[in-house]
């Protein structure tokens, strides 16, 4: 037997597979595309909303968001801060106290946290003389269904799902996108440059409408109650960054199945290189025993980290490496084992002292992870969370009842919006939330 022919051969094949396996971690990390339903134009939102309302009966309230911060708290709660506004009459809340005007939104997807706090009255500013924004400054913690299978080349939309606080059905919430600088689909508004994600980075943000049937009036006793109607959402893209979970997850296995490698090289029937190399059967049992423990160690910590979620494309790997190990050890056991019955399969261990086992090493582990990597990753993300579909749901907890409506008649002449009224007010917290603002003019359709 040509050792040197075959080792090549072992070798070139491995090369091949780990290049195709970083091809295919390459071409996952860069295949994000943005989703097609957002919400860029005043036209599109009207066209979205011309189908839940055509004759332009019901009343919009514009209404904007920016996000100061967002945390995870576990794999399905993500925790958000940042300050909400919407647009309104001033002869609604002229003779009320601003401490007590009422948040114009309901967060539905809100649940109890001992960190979260009530919205907070934040400032108002006149827009013209019929026309005022209010500000609250909010935070929430929402349970949302995340997809993680593809970790770490997984991306998410964290969304925030808004509900008009008017359970009469007489108002639609309409993005105020005139807000912000630029709302095209391939720009990113509305949150602080300076917020901190850990491991993700920010790739797009969008409004858009969804449409949610329920099975249940909530106690409206009206023809069409029960009918679609259109919620408004803000989403936030974000992708994870790989190189945080390689060297954590990845670069172990990696060293584990190095080293399993090198106790294979060492396994011979020759008794004098064995002895030079100080191991034998019993040792080579308790290396991998030792790898065994390290191997689970660290798969423990991943399914703690998605506890309640399915098998992640990383996790994946580790009954790889608990059968290269058990296989290293029969492995040992075999070749120290004498070929009384002309057995055949530890005639082929026997073979050129193991080297049969030795050549396809790593072409077996590589090509098992290569296929692990194809059926996992290749695939396209099919955007199936819970929130693009249709939904049944209990009554949610609010952040404030109140029937907050503005005239569809009403022209929002954003004209007289100016940098210096934003910094006039008391909210040193928010430096940065008056650049998500820009002077423009949205006209509602009058009702009709």
């Amino acid at each position: 037997m040509n050792k040197g022919k075959w080792w090549k051969i072992s070798n070139s094949v491995s090369c091949l597979l780990v290049v195709l396996i970083g091809w295919m971690w390459y071409y996952s990390s860069h295949r994000y595309k943005p989703p097609e339903n957002q919400l860029t134009t005043n036209t599109e939102v009207e066209q979205q909303l011309s189908k839940y309302d055509p004759e332009g009966t019901k009343e919009r309230i514009s209404t904007g968001l920016f996000i100061q911060s967002i945390k995870f708290n576990s794999s399905s709660e993500v925790n958000l801060t940042g300050y909400i506004w919407q647009a309104y009459n001033k002869a609604k809340y002229q003779n009320t106290e601003d401490q007590d005007i009422p948040i114009g939104v309901i967060f539905p997807e809100a649940v109890e946290s001992a960190d979260n706090i009530d919205p907070t009255f934040a400032y108002r500013d006149p827009i013209d003389d019929n026309r005022e924004v209010i500000v609250w400054y909010f935070e929430t913690t929402l349970k949302q269904s995340f997809n993680y299978r593809k970790y770490p080349f997984d991306y998410k939309t964290v969304w925030i799902r808004l509900w008009s606080s008017d359970f009469n059905r007489n108002t639609i919430l309409v993005p105020m996108l005139e807000s912000y600088k630029s709302t095209k689909k391939d720009d990113i508004f509305g949150y602080d440059p300076d917020i901190v994600l850990d491991n993700w980075n920010f790739r797009g943000t969008f409004f858009n409408y969804r449409y949610h049937s329920y099975d249940t009036k909530f106690g409206i006793y009206e023809e069409d109650a029960d009918q679609p109607t259109p919620e408004l959402y803000f989403n936030l893209e974000i992708e994870r960054s790989f190189l945080n979970s390689f060297v954590i997850y990845i670069m172990p296995l990696m060293v584990v199945a190095s080293l399993a490698f090198g106790i294979l090289m060492m396994i011979t029937q020759d008794e004098e290189q064995a002895g030079k190399y100080g191991i034998d059967t019993n040792g080579v049992v308790g290396i991998c025993s030792g790898l065994f423990f390290v191997v689970l160690v660290s798969q423990v910590q991943i399914r703690e980290q998605f506890a309640g979620s399915p098998i992640v494309y990383v996790e994946f790997f580790y009954p790889l490496m608990y059968l290269s190990l058990l296989g290293v050890s029969v492995n040992s056991f075999l070749v120290s084992h004498p070929n009384k019955g002309n057995n055949l399969i530890i005639t082929w261990i026997h073979y050129e002292d193991n080297v049969v086992s030795k050549l396809l090493y790593w072409p077996l582990i590589l090509g098992s992870a290569t296929i692990i990597t194809a059926v996992i990753l290749l695939p396209e993300n099919q955007r199936t969370d819970s929130h693009f579909q249709q939904e049944q749901s209990l009554l949610p907890g609010t952040f404030g009842l109140g029937s907050n409506t503005l005239s569809p008649s009403l022209d929002l002449n954003l004209h007289n919006w100016d940098a210096p009224f934003w910094q006039d007010k008391q909210l040193a917290a928010s430096t940065t939330f008056h650049h998500c603002l820009t002077p423009t003019t949205y006209q509602i359709p009058p009702t009709t």
